[in-house]
């Protein structure tokens, strides 16, 4: 795995990334230091903050975002109601 100083040394160097420029964290203190995709250089953007495309790099890898747990409804509830 690539180190954060060292992916942004070599984004800086191939002219992806603004030479000096520094990301801005969020209030969650992520940064696109922090993102899968920038650190194994996947990342094209430019930008001043993260992205919403923003994944931890962890040492499993790529993982995707937890989703929502699925709600079901009462098959009365479900039915639409007639006048």
């Amino acid at each position: 795995m690539i180190e954060v100083e060292e992916a942004t040394q070599i984004a800086e160097a191939l002219g992806v990334r603004r030479k000096g420029a520094a990301k801005r964290r969020r209030k969650n203190g992520r940064s696109c230091e922090d993102c899968f995709f920038h650190r194994q250089m996947l990342c094209a953007l430019d930008l001043d903050a993260p992205c919403s495309t923003f994944r931890p790099d962890t040492g499993a890898g790529l993982v995707p975002p937890r989703q929502p747990s699925l709600l079901l409804r009462d098959a009365a509830e479900a039915t639409p109601r007639t006048n």
